[in-house]
């Protein structure tokens, strides 16, 4: 079968997240301890992060993203018995222009993507996420310039893994499913996706050097590498 199209996950497997992340908090932790010395910076970003994971936006939409998370660094801090919002506003606006600052593709993408599309296969990112904060990671990146087709999850009726985003990114690039291969980090997103979605093949980007697939995903890739830009030598094996 002729691969017409391939699709990839955004954060992660196209762009390092992780290391964007770090490198906002630690940006964060110099500015608090700017401004006050005896803080326990990073028992501050710790908490944070504890309360961001699962929670990482208003799950109501009725606080805008920015200040949900503002809110964040301030419980944060007032476990330090620092009562101080304007300080937790600015500290969210340092993480956000230090993690954008540093959402660029990983080394070997761009290039990647151009020799996919010269053979004439067409590329899509599927991304889920809040519209705002993954729209603004894309902008950062330029992605509208590199790819065919962007989708956000938070903007359509169904995030990954439902398939009617599979499908309609298929429909978007011209593609048939059975013609079209997934690339993507997280097993139960965009493996499980991919196979929903009845997909060509389901790669995994296996980027935390996973041994062992957890007993609870159900969902199997049909190939494993460890870095996006190994993903040529995968389609040579599907042409």
């Amino acid at each position: 079968m002729v691969v017409k199209a391939v699709l990839f996950d955004l954060d992660d497997t196209l762009v390092s997240t992780d290391a964007t992340n770090q490198a906002a908090c630690s940006r964060a932790v110099e500015l608090l301890h700017s401004r006050y010395a005896a803080v326990r910076g990073q028992d501050v970003a710790d908490s944070f992060w504890k309360a961001f994971i699962p929670q990482p936006w208003d799950p109501h939409n009725q606080i805008d993203v920015t200040e949900w998370r503002a809110q964040l660094w301030h419980k944060a801090l007032q476990e330090q018995g620092i009562d101080d919002i304007a300080l937790a506003r600015e500290v969210q606006n340092c993480f956000d222009m230090t993690r954008m600052a540093s959402f660029k593709w990983l080394p070997g993408v761009e290039q990647m993507v151009r020799e996919l599309q010269d053979q004439g296969i067409k590329t899509c990112i599927i991304t889920n996420g809040h519209p705002k904060v993954q729209r603004d990671k894309l902008g950062a990146a330029e992605a509208s310039k590199l790819f065919d087709v962007i989708l956000v999850g938070g903007e359509e009726a169904n995030e990954k893994p439902h398939p009617s985003i599979f499908i309609k990114a298929c429909e978007l690039v011209g593609s048939r499913p059975e013609e079209s291969v997934m690339v993507g980090d997280n097993l139960k997103t965009d493996v499980q996706g991919a196979r929903n979605a009845n997909l060509l093949a389901a790669v995994w980007v296996n980027v935390h050097g996973i041994v062992d697939i957890p007993e609870d995903v159900t969902a199997r890739p049909s190939y494993t590498i460890s870095n996006v830009i190994e993903l040529p030598q995968v389609l040579s094996l599907i042409q």
